[in-house]
């Protein structure tokens, strides 16, 4: 966790779970894979994170109870990352967020007919 949350403030709570740059990235690559993702293979599907970054996410999310990193065996040493119940319950909330941001964000895309209805949900449902 980065910060102590204001304790007037349910929101802050919530965001200082999951801010930083990358956090939300690693919840929606694990919830769209469903299934553990080996270190290399997760850090993989990230554009743009520096392995250093990509620990130190994983550092705070495990301590903050966001997932759940399991050593499958010791030699070679194979360690597995996938959410825990509570990374999964933020899912939805992810999915929400994702949606107020293509309506406005990208407010060209609400407008869309029936075809480009369903590869807007699927943007979404790819959380």
């Amino acid at each position: 966790m980065i910060g102590a949350p204001r304790l007037d403030c349910a929101v802050d709570a919530t965001m200082s779970v999951i801010e930083g740059r990358w956090k939300t990235v690693i919840i929606c690559k694990l919830a769209r894979n469903g299934a553990p993702m080996r270190y290399n293979q997760l850090m993989n599907e990230i554009n743009g994170i520096s392995p250093r970054i990509f620990t130190i996410q994983l550092k705070e999310m495990e301590k903050d109870g966001l997932i759940i990193r399991e050593v499958v065996s010791r030699s070679p040493k194979c360690v597995v990352y996938s959410l825990s119940d509570r990374g999964w319950s933020l899912v939805p909330i992810l999915a929400e967020l994702a949606e107020w941001g293509l309506k406005h964000m990208f407010p060209n895309m609400v407008d869309l007919n029936d075809e480009d209805m369903s590869a807007r949900e699927n943007m979404v449902a790819e959380i």
